[in-house]
């Protein structure tokens, strides 16, 4: 008989990725160490119907900086007249969902999209950039813009909130979805090498760098990237 491996996400789950899971011998634990909200009264509704009629360059490194932006707001058979610039996997994901007819411009990490940004960014021009990101944004991004001369307009949208919690129990391997939840966890918790964390991208990697060596990142920064990530590790050891 296999063995079932026990994983704890720190981020609830789609019902049919557990049961995905559960059929190739994952057993996933879903505790949230991070909760977000949008941000109200939302900062954008004195200037949406300006910033909605102008060709500006909108950069999201959070699928929930875009579902706080286009929420209620966006009209899917009218697309904006913005190029977007978005972290790939699940950010770019969201932003096809709200603007079916906008294909994003994307990298797989912050710092990779600051790069494409300032390759493409024509200095002088009148061009907007905003980052509509949430209050626990990391700096990579905007650092790497305002270095290259590049005028940045952040908007909070969102805001995260840390939720520590003890965990009570060994699990097989534990997986994270963000710089926070990674803060987060390891507030109360330590983990004993070698037991592997999984991280859905490089950014989130670095964060775990702090207290793990034993780092497994997703090829693409997607859940079920993440999860066959998971499904390869376990069926070679």
């Amino acid at each position: 008989m296999s063995t079932v491996r026990h994983i704890l996400f720190t981020r609830l789950l789609a019902e049919d990725l557990l049961q995905e899971a559960s059929l190739r011998g994952i057993a996933i634990t879903c505790l949230p160490f991070i909760e977000t909200r949008t941000v109200e009264p939302s900062p954008l509704a004195p200037i949406w119907h300006e910033l909605a009629s102008q060709p500006i360059w909108a950069v999201f490194t959070s699928m929930h900086a875009v579902e706080a932006v286009f929420t209620g707001r966006a009209d899917r058979s009218h697309p904006l007249p913005w190029r977007i610039y978005a972290l790939g996997g699940e950010t770019a994901r969201a932003v096809e969902r709200f603007q079916p007819a906008r294909s994003s411009i994307t990298a797989n990490d912050a710092a990779a999209l600051a790069m494409l940004i300032t390759q493409q960014y024509i200095l002088g021009s009148n061009v907007s950039v905003y980052f509509f990101c949430g209050n626990l944004r990391r700096d990579t991004l905007p650092e790497k813009l305002r270095q290259a001369g590049i005028p940045l307009q952040e908007i909070i949208v969102y805001e995260t909130r840390l939720i520590p919690q003890k965990i009570e129990r060994p699990f097989d391997g534990y997986a994270f979805f963000s710089p926070s939840a990674v803060e987060s966890f390891f507030t109360l918790n330590h983990l004993p090498e070698p037991v592997p964390c999984f991280a859905i991208g490089e950014t989130t990697a670095k964060a775990l760098q702090a207290y793990t060596q034993h780092i497994i990142i997703s090829p693409q920064p997607r859940t079920r990237f993440l999860l066959e990530s998971i499904y390869t590790y376990f069926a070679d050891t």
